[in-house]
């Protein structure tokens, strides 16, 4: 379901560090943390340029969990991912992205 390197106990950490940020401070790191070949992005490979279909799902848990972390509840971080993902994703529809963000989210 996820890469070796996956860690999610990691994830949660990092949201934890910019739960008590000011909101204009948080976006930027989150951003670095979960874009696309972001520092948690475990679908891709940022040194081989390499998509891995299998992780898709492991990237969207990894969002729940870093939201979950930052503080963030159910509603807020699933319209968060959503909304990137609509500019973002060839899935922005994809049902299983946020119930596997949902999941991620209750690791709490």
């Amino acid at each position: 379901m996820a890469p070796p390197r996956a860690n999610f106990q990691e994830v949660y950490v990092a949201g934890e560090k910019i739960a008590n940020w000011l909101i204009a401070n948080k976006y930027q790191e989150a951003k670095t943390a979960l874009q696309q070949f972001g520092t948690y992005d475990f679908q891709r490979d940022k040194a081989t340029n390499t998509f891995f279909n299998k992780y898709i799902y492991a990237a969207n848990y990894a969002v729940g969990v870093y939201m979950a972390g930052a503080g963030y509840g159910k509603w807020v971080s699933v319209k968060i991912a959503q909304t990137w993902g609509f500019f973002t994703s060839s899935n922005k529809y994809d049902d299983k992205a946020r119930t596997w963000t949902e999941k991620g989210l209750g690791r709490r």
